[in-house]
């Protein structure tokens, strides 16, 4: 079964889109290839996004509590 939908897009992303679609290629086969390839791709582990870890830790661990001050620098280490 196939679905219709329809989607809004800017103006650069609808160029983008159209360039890659060529002149004998469709958006809509771009749209698809693209979400074929994305699927394929192996889902991210969880275990490895800094925030996730951050979150599962042990509240006990590390040098002192977070702050919204300090939070970017304690879950990314920036």
């Amino acid at each position: 079964m196939r679905h219709r939908t329809q989607l809004y897009l800017d103006d650069d992303q609808y160029r983008w889109l159209k360039q890659r679609a060529g002149r004998s290629g469709t958006i809509a086969a771009v749209v698809r290839s693209l979400i074929d390839a994305a699927r394929k791709e192996p889902a991210p582990d969880a275990a490895q996004d800094p925030l996730i870890r951050y979150l599962l830790e042990d509240p006990g661990e590390g040098p002192a509590p977070s702050t919204v001050e300090t939070l970017d620098k304690d879950i990314y280490a920036t």
